[in-house]
């Protein structure tokens, strides 16, 4: 099935702009940089050797160009975001079930591209997004994700509790974030091929979407604050995931 195509975007930072160029399918229009140092130097030569435009210029213009001052003198013009498809994501290789994010209306660029940035670095296999009610992978989220955007697969979806069905015909089991839970997450069997559900900054995952959670699980607070924002939550699981599959394969 043929990927979604997002409308043309600016990346812009060293890191997001390496690893997107390093990235084997990489759809870019242009590289517009603003200094000569080796890592600028890298990037011109990552760019050329997949004939992508070079455009020196200002720092000024790149800031322009990526809407922010925090661009480090590079910006990258892609001519889409390519979205995955749930398909994609099951048939990837290799196929050892490492755990999915499903994000129940996570509306913060910045909590979606912390969550990216996590699911890269902690074994996530993908990271699923509703095409409504959620923020959608902008420039902001690929800063934010710091090139995780790159090797960490998309998927938008219209139906997120047809999705996680989907899921668990595919043999995942489904796992809710809640500050409610029923079940510790350090006490959950977490070694499963696992679809974890984080919801919304403010309320949660939906209601709908919550029956068809096989589990909820939560995070036990031990200070005054008794809560943590979604990716960071998003975080402490999937730590706990891999914690779990370590000592496992031991």
């Amino acid at each position: 099935m043929k990927a979604t195509l997002e409308k043309q975007i600016w990346i812009s930072g060293i890191n997001p702009v390496r690893e997107t160029l390093r990235a084997e399918n990489v759809r870019a229009g242009e590289l517009v940089i603003a200094r000569s140092d080796p890592r600028g130097l890298e990037l011109e030569e990552l760019a050329r050797a997949k004939s992508i435009q070079v455009t020196r210029s200002t720092r000024e213009r790149v800031g322009a160009l990526a809407g922010h001052p925090h661009h480090q003198g590079v910006a990258l013009k892609m001519e889409e975001f390519p979205y995955s498809t749930l398909e994609d994501i099951l048939l990837r290789e290799p196929a050892d079930r490492d755990p999915l994010l499903l994000l129940d209306s996570i509306q913060d660029p910045h909590n979606l591209g912390a969550i990216l940035r996590s699911a890269c670095f902690l074994g996530g296999r993908g990271v699923i997004i509703p095409r409504d009610r959620s923020a959608r992978v902008s420039a902001a989220v690929i800063k934010t994700a710091a090139g995780a955007t790159a090797y960490v697969p998309v998927a938008r979806i219209t139906n997120a509790t047809r999705a996680l069905n989907e899921l668990k015909e595919a043999g995942y089991w489904i796992a809710g974030l809640e500050m409610e839970g029923s079940t510790v997450v350090y006490e959950a069997d977490l070694t499963v091929p696992l679809c974890l559900v984080v919801g919304n900054e403010q309320k949660g995952i939906r209601p709908l979407v919550r029956s068809v959670c096989d589990m909820l699980v939560r995070i036990p607070a031990s200070g005054p604050i008794d809560s943590l924002n979604a990716a960071s939550a998003a975080t402490v699981v999937l730590a706990e995931v891999q914690r779990q599959r370590l000592n496992a394969r031991k």
